[in-house]
């Protein structure tokens, strides 16, 4: 399985949070991403008005992860022509990223479906529109994320020359009540997968660019 490596370092996470900070430059692993199948879409109205071969707009995106012993942080970037911060019509929506994670066995998790009954799926949800609170969510399959009571994620975004650069951060170990997640520690590894939506082209929901296969992340100790 390939390896995405989150390496220890000792900064705050205020600075993590910095989009340009020296920590994210060089060393990003890049994704290839392709467009979700629409036979998994369970709405019958997106099976009959989007084109596959026009979803997936996003064709590959850029990653990199450490952390401090205390908080981990994602830096994501990817490119798009265009901002696109909230819904400005019927077919414009805002942009968007995910992280994804199984909390179980990840070779009985499914990334295509967000998981199963019994294999779920946590899945950290950022907006421009969510004002740097990304949603922290929960998926047993196709149809079925919903959005926990609370969430220990932050994020800071920048959109610039054509680009987004998210980083999302949060604590290894989340303990708020209601926050159903998965607790990461130094020396482990988890499952984690992608999923970035473009606005522009309609992309919204189930509807988006996605990593086909499971990279592990790895976390320094």
């Amino acid at each position: 399985m390939e390896k995405i490596e989150c390496k220890k370092v000792s900064i705050s996470t205020r600075q993590l949070l910095d989009c340009d900070n020296g920590v994210w430059r060089g060393g990003k692993h890049v994704i290839e991403t392709a467009a979700t199948p629409l036979a998994n879409q369970p709405s019958p109205y997106i099976k009959g008005t989007y084109d596959e071969n026009k979803i997936g707009a996003v064709k590959k995106i850029a990653i990199k992860s450490v952390h401090n012993g205390k908080d981990i942080a994602v830096f994501l970037e990817w490119e798009s022509p265009t901002p696109n911060l909230k819904i400005k019509d019927i077919n414009i929506f805002p942009d968007g990223v995910a992280l994804l994670f199984p909390f179980k066995n990840i070779d009985k998790t499914p990334i295509n479906e967000m998981g199963t009954q019994d294999y779920p799926t946590n899945a950290w949800y950022w907006r421009p529109d969510f004002d740097e609170k990304p949603k922290n969510q929960v998926s047993h399959g196709l149809a079925t994320s919903l959005y926990t009571e609370k969430s220990s994620l932050v994020s800071n975004s920048k959109w610039k020359d054509g680009k987004w650069r998210v980083v999302m951060a949060r604590p290894l170990k989340a303990s708020r009540p209601g926050e159903r997640t998965v607790d990461l520690a130094p020396g482990k590894s988890i499952g984690i997968g992608i999923g970035v939506w473009e606005g522009a082209n309609g992309e919204r929901g189930g509807v988006k660019a996605f990593s086909k296969e499971w990279r592990a992340l790895v976390l320094e100790a």
